[in-house]
């Protein structure tokens, strides 16, 4: 798998593609930022009991790692990244590793990123997303689709966020940034599991139902 940076190079070398990049690195770095407000802010009311900083953590990493896409995308436009990637998470593993405290650091993120998954999981099973919907007058025809849509996506984002969870506390546990793992990485790993093609192409369906669902 191409893995993030390869998605962003691809859009680059499409037609206008410089301008269309541009545009995802806006959208990316705008994103980044509403994640992380959520975070500090919590517009959302959703407090700091336990539920509700697993949740703010989640928003946190992901701002974080939006933010670091966001970057790529522009590194790429300027011509910095279009031949090599770089800034993996092993080399960003690496440098939260080399820190006072920075197994520990790279595994508490670890165990954030696999709590999240986790909440993800529960979400799909309960379906608690559906109870801010407005599907009223003609939408409510299509609830059961969107819901079903909704659970089949947040079940593959906690499976993929698990994948990459483990991995951060395998590398924080071994003291190794290279075992460290993104998106390419965790489907990597379900490939090579047994029956891994049926597991990576139900986890890429999910992944492009949860696409849909946000539309």
């Amino acid at each position: 798998p191409e893995g993030q940076t390869g998605a962003l190079q691809a859009i680059a070398g499409t037609t206008f593609g410089g301008i269309l990049l541009g545009l995802v690195a806006v959208g990316l770095l705008a994103y980044a930022l509403w994640r992380l407000a959520l975070a500090a802010l919590d517009p959302e009311g959703r407090g700091t009991d336990a539920e509700g900083l697993v949740r703010r953590a989640g928003y946190l990493v992901s701002g974080v790692a939006y933010g670091t896409l966001a970057f790529t995308a522009y590194r790429i436009l300027s011509g910095a990244g279009a031949s090599a990637s770089g800034g993996g998470p092993d080399d960003e593993t690496a440098t939260l590793m080399s820190q006072p405290f920075g197994p520990w650091l790279v595994g508490a993120v670890g165990l954030g990123v696999m709590a999240y998954g986790a909440y993800e999981l529960y979400r799909a099973y309960t379906a608690s997303f559906m109870d801010k919907l407005a599907l009223g007058g003609e939408a409510a025809q299509h609830r059961a689709t969107v819901r079903r849509l909704g659970q089949a996506g947040l079940a593959a984002r906690g499976v993929v966020y698990l994948v990459i969870g483990g991995f951060l506390v395998l590398a924080a546990r071994q003291a190794d940034p290279s075992e460290a793992r993104g998106l390419d990485g965790a489907l990597a790993a379900l490939q090579g599991q047994p029956y891994g093609a049926v597991l990576l192409g139900l986890v890429g369906l999910g992944l492009a139902a949860y696409g849909l669902y946000c539309l």
